[in-house]
């Protein structure tokens, strides 16, 4: 996770792209937001070499390849793997069967897409503010001490 990097946004739907657009807006973050609005997409994208996101949210409902199976295309490339964590899922799908695939497939969180501009906003900041204070072994030299 390189924490100025930029947040990723698997979203086919304009209008949940707009919103996600200002919310994050109004939390006045140093980070680039990159919008993807087809899935097939991603990977090529993510597979940069000067890409290194700082958080990837996607969608689950997607034509072409849903969420799920884009997450599955991801996990099966190690490098890509963790380059992309933080992966979460913002999603209007709420039942348990998602949910339950979705955290089978290594993922660092499940939102709902709420109508709720208020607690989005909430939301997206509190997810954004602990992957900040996340300690990484990237920005850190790691020393065996005796």
């Amino acid at each position: 996770m390189k924490k100025d990097g930029p947040i990723v946004i698997i979203e086919d739907d304009d209008d949940d792209q707009f919103i996600f657009g200002e919310v994050l807006k109004t939390l006045n973050l140093p980070n680039e937001i990159i919008f993807i609005n087809d899935s097939t997409k991603a990977i090529p994208f993510l597979k940069q070499k000067h890409i290194h996101p700082f958080l990837v949210i996607s969608d689950i409902n997607m034509p072409k390849m849903n969420g799920l199976e884009l997450c599955d295309e991801i996990r099966k490339d190690i490098s890509l793997s963790h380059k992309t964590k933080p992966f979460v899922f913002f999603t209007t799908m709420g039942s348990a069967y998602p949910i339950e695939e979705a955290f089978k497939r290594d993922i660092q969180g499940y939102f709902f897409k709420t109508p709720d501009y208020k607690q989005l906003t909430e939301n997206l900041r509190e997810i954004i503010e602990f992957w900040q204070n996340v300690e990484d072994t990237e920005n850190h030299d790691t020393e065996l001490s005796a």
